[in-house]
């Protein structure tokens, strides 16, 4: 979010010395790890942006609209995408999904 503050603030020539952001998240998990079953899910983001500036409300408002719009991380967040991933061990990829979902305890 303060990235694109910044980028959009810099574009709109909105006057902006100071700005910071906070964010909250609940998460729960459930299942095993044991089992193999765990995951977890996100209820809900909250952010909490601080800014000064002298310049005209309705122009900081426009920006935050376009921060908001243009931040990555919220975008993904609300507009879910399809993540995918590769692990490699020593090297190899590991093809994790051919065993068995749980392992036993040392």
């Amino acid at each position: 979010m303060l990235t694109q503050l910044a980028r959009y603030g810099r574009m709109l020539k909105v006057n902006l010395p100071r700005a910071s952001c906070s964010v909250r998240a609940h998460w729960s998990s459930q299942g095993s790890v044991f089992a193999g079953t765990i995951s977890s899910t996100c209820h809900w983001v909250e952010t909490h942006v601080e800014i000064e500036s002298d310049d005209d409300p309705a122009r900081v408002a426009a920006l935050v609209r376009n921060a908001e719009g243009g931040c990555y991380a919220q975008s993904a967040l609300q507009q879910p995408v399809p993540v995918t991933g590769v692990v490699m061990l020593n090297g190899d990829r590991l093809d994790y999904e051919q065993y068995p979902k749980k392992v036993d305890r040392r």
